[in-house]
Formats: C-alpha cells, structure tokens, sequence
C-alpha cells in the first residue's frame, strides 16, 4: 500500500512538474485526463472545467450534478463481469480523484515556491543596484563635504587676513570708521553735530532715532562707513523697519571716544581740510555766477573784460576748456555724481596769451578773477601730474606766466584747466 502511495506521490510530482513547465494548456489537459479517469467524457469534462473556471473540484461537482459517466444511459458501457471488478472501478477512480488533488496541491506548492525564488532574485537585484547607487552619492557627498576646500587658506597658506571691522574692540571700531568717514567733510560734520547733541540731551527720544531713508539722510549721511559708525556708538536697526535706527543705550564712553575721533580728522585729515575746502568753493562759485548778484557794476566789469580778448579764431584754433572744481569722490558721493561740475570752453589761437584766459575767466565773473588773482583760488593743468596741496595737479604761476603764450605754458593745442581752491596742508 505504502508502495503504492509513493508511486502515485511520484507520478503526481512529475506530472505536477511537467505541467508547471509546459504552461496553462498542460494543466487544463492535466485536469481532463483526471476527469476522464472518472468515467466522464472528455468533452463534458472541458465543458465542466469551462464553468468551474478551471477548479477541478467544482468540475467534478459539476459533472456528478449534471454530467452523464461511462456507463449510464446516455454513455453505456458493459455492466462489469463481478463485484471484484466494480470494486476495482471504484477504487481506480477514488485514486484518480485522490492523485488529482495531490497533484494540485504540490503544482500549487511549486508554483509558489517559484514566485517565491524569483521575488528573491529580484530583490536581490534591485538591492544591488540600490546599494550601488547609495555608495556612488555618498562617495559624492564625501568628495564634495570633506575634499580639500579651495580657500586663501589653503591657497596661500602664508598671506594673514586682517580681521573684520566686527572682530575688533569698540574703540577700534570707532576709530576705523572715523578713518573711512573722514574725505567726506559733509557727513563728518553732521555726525560729530548729532553726537554732541545726543551727548548734551542723553534722555531726549528724539536723537534717538535715524532714518536712513531720509532726503537729509542720503544728502548727508551717505558716505561709507557712517552706518558702522553709529552702530558703534549703540544704534541699530529697528525691528519693525529695517531703514530706522534706534539708539539702544546712551553710553557715554562711546560718545566720548566718537566726538572725539571726529574731532581729530577735523583737524589732521588732509582729506577732510581738501572735502571741505571744495564744498566752500563751490558755495562761492554758485553765488558769483548767479544773476542775482549780478548788479550794473559787475555787468560792466565783465564786459570790460570780455573787451579785451582776441577774437575767436575760426580756423587752426583749439578749444580751451575751465572746471570750476574737481570731484574727489565720486564714487561715493551721490550728490556730486548727480550734479556735474560748472565748466566753459572757448577757442583760443596758440600765440594768444593765459592773461587773455584770465581776462576771460573775469568775464564770467569778477570775483572768480579776484580769487585767482589773491591766490585764494588756483588755477591748474588737469594735464599734467602735481603736488597734494595742488589736488595732484600742476599748478600755473599766474604772475610769471600771465604774459606767455598758450603753447608756452604747456596749455595748447589741448588745454584742460581747473580752477580749485588753496590748501596749506602741514
């Protein structure tokens, strides 16, 4: 019996097996073999496997319900000689029925224990890959993260960076900005005004507060540095509007060391005395050019002057071109930058002399001649390199040059002057 058993085991694996290979359409044959094996036609069979959805069980059920075995009226066969052979029947179909089962419950257990290695195999090849792709970002990262960081460090290991302007005590602080502040005259004025201010009235609220947005703020308060400046000294921006400034605590040592680096560029700072020299000269300039000033007297000066000029040659002359001034700071200085400097030009031949400008200058204006002639004003060759206390300019010598020609003094065919005011650095 137990040989038996593992024989029908056997065959059923085999057949199990050879249908898993061969596909869907070995196992429907598979399954009508069985049926037959029952007594049942093969065609009622597919018919009943159709309707049970391929169920070998519900067929079955389907075909004792409805179908017609070997044997019945509609599919006679000979009635069996003995009981010895019907019970052979019997027993060769319950072993069919029973090998069918069998075989569908180890087709079923191959069938997922393949699904079962493939979903492996696929895991594995998609861990692969994703193991692969995580070590290519971090190598990545890494070279990205920890690679050598090209900076002046490492660049030029040899070169010492100063500090930032924040990095450096409060006094330092102070005196940097100061330094910054100091060839804007305007702004050194107005700050050192508004400290001394706030420094008589600690508690009055309304110093408190700056508006960088302000028409007085960008006219005066502009230049680099001014910004640092008062942040030195306590101010800093208002939470609520980032242009405000607000004093956060009167310190009376800060003010202190503040007035008084201010104090120091008023009186040492070459930039500063040549700042302000300029913004006083051109106050000048505008009140002798202005129509206002002009009375009958000055009017006939000027034409008394003009009268003594040659005539504007028409052909093999070259233009003389005068600048009220020099800009200084132009990059910084917004009002100078918006407002060009006064400037002239007039045609004079090579044999005319710089008296003849002079005469020409005074017809312009009287006081701008009585300056030149003073020595409160100069005048100087934007051609040509000179001295600081001459703006780096060169300066003509109006009392040995008056009476030599253009091409003599070096101002013609191509004459570029300036008239600025004196300095006397020390």
């Amino acid at each position: 019996m137990f040989r038996r058993l593992a024989d029908r085991v056997s065959d059923a694996v085999s057949s199990a097996t050879s249908s898993l290979s061969s596909g869907i359409n070995s196992s429907e044959d598979a399954r009508v073999s069985q049926l037959a094996a029952m007594g049942f036609r093969e065609a009622e069979a597919m018919h009943a496997l159709r309707v049970a959805g391929g169920d070998l069980n519900r067929a079955t059920e389907w075909l004792l319900t409805h179908g017609s075995q070997v044997g019945s009226a509609g599919n006679p066969i000979a009635t069996p000689p003995d009981t010895a052979t019907a019970t052979a029947v019997a027993t060769e179909a319950t072993s069919a029925l029973e090998d069918s089962e069998l075989q569908r419950a180890i087709q079923a257990s191959l069938m997922t224990e393949q699904r079962t290695k493939d979903r492996k195999k696929q895991q594995r090849q998609q861990s692969a890959a994703s193991k692969n792709a995580g070590l290519a970002a971090a190598s990545r990262v890494t070279t990205k993260v920890h690679g050598p960081k090209m900076d002046l460090a490492n660049t030029h290991p040899k070169v010492q960076m100063p500090k930032r302007i924040s990095q450096h005590d409060q006094e330092d602080i102070i005196m940097r900005c100061a330094n910054r502040v100091a060839p804007y005259s305007l702004s050194v004025d107005t700050l050192l005004r508004s400290l001394k201010t706030i420094q008589v009235n600690p508690s009055n609220r309304k110093y408190h507060t700056v508006d960088t947005s302000s028409a007085m703020f960008q006219r005066s308060l502009s230049a680099p540095g001014v910004l640092d400046f008062l942040k030195a000294v306590n101010f800093h921006p208002n939470y609520n509007n980032r242009k405000v400034l607000t004093l956060s605590h009167f310190d009376g040592a800060a003010f202190y060391l503040g007035i008084s680096s201010l104090e120091q560029i008023q009186q040492n700072s070459t930039d500063y005395r040549k700042d302000k020299a300029l913004r006083g000269f051109q106050k000048d300039v505008a009140s002798f050019l202005s129509e206002k000033n002009a009375t009958e007297e000055e009017l006939s000066a000027r034409t008394k002057l003009l009268s003594k000029l040659p005539s504007e040659p028409s052909r093999g002359g070259s233009q003389i071109t005068v600048e009220y001034g020099v800009v200084l700071n132009t990059a910084a200085n917004a009002e100078a930058a918006t407002t060009p400097l006064t400037k002239i030009s007039r045609g004079f031949d090579h044999d005319d002399t710089l008296v003849d400008v002079l005469h020409w200058l005074g017809g312009q204006a009287t006081g701008i001649l009585a300056k030149l002639e003073t020595g409160d004003w100069s005048l100087v060759d934007r051609n040509r390199q000179g001295p600081e206390d001459d703006y780096h300019f060169h300066k003509l010598d109006l009392r040995e040059l008056r009476d030599q020609t253009l091409q003599r003094v070096g101002c013609w065919p191509s004459g570029r002057l300036a008239i600025v005011p004196a300095l006397t650095l020390g």
